[in-house]
């Protein structure tokens, strides 16, 4: 999938879903979805799973259920959640949807489905027009004098995601 057409599905799931505002309430997204997140401890090399399943898992009470990591902060906890409902909306086929780790080849590169879920996620999270309105924003109240650092931390904080989310976001809008 190119980036253009994961652009385009996230605007139409920001659209769908009334994400007008920041910070995005991702749990409330994925509870209407009919999507259940938990939040435990697990293994230091997961950050999170999704589950979508033909059976009510006992532990959980459910069928659709996203389980973070309780030991990463709040902020990468909502990327991580924005993440996998990514993979609830681009990559389940035929109604099931199994936890997965992220797959990364030989060198250490994360491979196109978790680069797709990563955009996605992005693009929910840090929608393009309110990023663009609030990068405006910051810019008329410092007089249009933003060193990076700043603006990177102002979005990091504005948007309740991490200050290296926010300087991905930050680069593929071009405003850094």
């Amino acid at each position: 999938m190119t980036k253009n057409e994961i652009r385009h599905r996230a605007s139409e799931f920001c659209r769908t879903n009334n994400i007008v505002s920041y910070p995005v309430e991702i749990i409330k997204i994925c509870n209407s979805l009919g999507i259940r997140v938990f939040e435990e401890y697990l293994d230091p090399e997961v950050s999170g799973v999704i589950v979508v399943d033909d059976e009510v898992w006992k532990k959980y009470g459910t069928s659709q259920f996203i389980v973070v990591n309780l030991a990463e902060s709040a902020a990468r906890r909502r990327f991580t959640i924005a993440h996998e409902l990514a993979h609830f909306v681009l990559h389940r086929e035929n109604g099931t949807l199994y936890a997965h780790r992220d797959m990364v080849d030989n060198t250490g590169v994360l491979n196109s489905i978790e680069r797709e879920a990563n955009y996605f996620a992005a693009n929910i999270l840090m929608p393009e027009q309110l990023v663009r309105d609030k990068v405006q924003d910051i810019r008329e109240e410092m007089w249009g004098v933003l060193p990076a650092f700043v603006l990177r931390r102002e979005i990091a904080d504005s948007f309740a995601v991490s200050e290296s989310a926010a300087e991905v976001r930050l680069k593929q809008l071009e405003l850094i």
